[in-house]
């Protein structure tokens, strides 16, 4: 009798997420995409639809698309193995399919607490988990009065967003309103309009991108990465670069402890998850989880400096987990020193020249890059990741080099982007 074909669907596979088609049909899965929306999210890119073995709509009724699900596995002979999340806006309903089909899911119990920055504080505050004061409202009087309870600055930013978007660093009372004003009622980058806001006090500390991969409610920590932020008008700040951490730091050991706990505590026992942490003088605290691949991986880029990367991991994790138990409790190793640089603009306007990518390629220790400029362009001043210019990847076998080039790169980009 001949064997079924086996089928992995990915739900929102924007940005990054791509990839996992790629390296699941390379090893002779199907993978079929789910767009978790009726159209497609404006602000994130989704490419390379057509190379799915199938792609699928869901238009709010759950019932309807897991039928739909039953009838795409059936036509296409298969058994249906995992229904993953590509990136932050399909979580929810990864969640959901996956529990509803008995895959291996985290469930749903805590599916708000792993989405809703408000009631992730509250579930990890109850566990225990050390977390910034805050407060959830849709009322810029509540705001104003939890503030006089708190040193500033102050952090305000959306219950459910990414990429710093709608982040806002607030030093007075004038700037705290300012800041509700401006994302109260506004769209964030997940498509919803923001019903309330969450309020924060402020961590001081040096800020860590950590990245994770579980199976069974194991854990293992695939990379971690110190981020340098930029402070601009307006009180915000957008990232610069982000630098990979040595294993053996005192750093790591104190961040993947701290971070397991966050794991356990909101149940994710499977799949990838992102956690950004600031070391404060008194330990290590959150600033918010996810449980998806990081926006920032690039798999050439990590492969090149880990040999490993968290996209082919979690699907390690998923389809071959004897394979990734046994990389459980190691910490890797680095290959090469990587250097993750954010480009960003001070100006707004029409682009009229721009050629800095034929000077970037030139540079040894640049890996890959993703820039968004074109020439006709109208740029708005980067005021978070979804504004900035794009990403470069570098690595080099001494950190001198990289700063020696990260200095180049900005230099050769004042020079070679030019404005009407």
């Amino acid at each position: 009798m001949p064997q079924r074909n086996k089928l992995v669907i990915i739900v929102d596979a924007y940005g990054p997420a791509r990839h996992f088609r790629h390296y699941l049909q390379q090893q002779g899965y199907l993978c079929a995409h789910l767009l978790g929306t009726p159209q497609p999210l404006p602000r994130l890119k989704l490419t390379e639809l057509d190379r799915y073995d199938a792609a699928l709509i869901h238009h709010g009724d759950l019932a309807a698309t897991a039928r739909r699900i039953e009838e795409l596995a059936q036509e296409l002979d298969a058994e249906l193995q995992e229904i993953l999340p590509g990136v932050e806006p399909g979580v929810l309903l990864a969640d959901q399919l996956s529990h509803r089909f008995q895959l291996r899911s985290n469930g749903i119990a805590k599916s708000l607490a792993r989405r809703d920055k408000s009631v992730m504080a509250d579930v990890l505050s109850a566990a225990g988990v050390k977390v910034p004061s805050y407060c959830r409202t849709a009322s810029l009087d509540e705001a104003l009065a939890f503030s006089r309870g708190q040193q500033w600055p102050l952090v305000l930013k959306p219950l459910d967003s990414a990429g710093t978007n709608g982040v806002f660093f607030c030093h007075s009372e004038q700037e705290l309103a300012h800041a509700f004003d401006q994302v109260m009622g506004a769209e964030n980058n997940m498509g919803l309009i923001n019903q309330a806001v969450l309020v924060q006090s402020f961590l001081q500390g040096k800020e860590y991108m950590v990245n994770t991969v579980s199976r069974d409610g194991r854990h293992l920590i695939t990379d971690i990465w110190f981020a340098e932020k930029t402070r601009i008008s307006g009180y915000a700040y957008i990232y610069d670069k982000n630098h990979l951490i040595d294993s053996g730091s005192a750093e790591y050991a104190l961040l993947r402890d701290y971070v397991f706990t966050v794991l356990d505590a909101l149940d994710i026992r499977y799949g990838p998850a992102h956690a950004e942490v600031i070391i404060t003088p008194d330990g290590p605290v959150l600033v918010e989880v996810a449980s998806r691949i990081s926006g920032g991986v690039d798999p050439e880029f990590n492969q090149l400096c880990l040999s490993h990367d968290q996209i082919t991991l979690t699907l390690e994790s998923y389809l071959r987990p004897d394979a990734f138990l046994q990389r459980i409790g190691q910490r890797y190793q680095i290959r090469k020193h990587g250097l993750q640089l954010f480009l960003s603009s001070s100006q707004a306007g029409v682009v009229t020249a721009f050629d800095f990518p034929e000077h970037l390629s030139r540079i040894a220790s640049v890996v890959n890059y993703n820039l968004k400029p074109k020439v006709g362009d109208t740029l708005a001043k980067t005021i978070d990741l979804s504004s900035s210019l794009g990403i470069v990847h570098l690595a080099a076998d001494d950190q001198a080099t990289l700063q020696a080039d990260y200095q180049h790169i900005q230099h050769l980009l004042a020079r070679h982007l030019q404005f009407a």
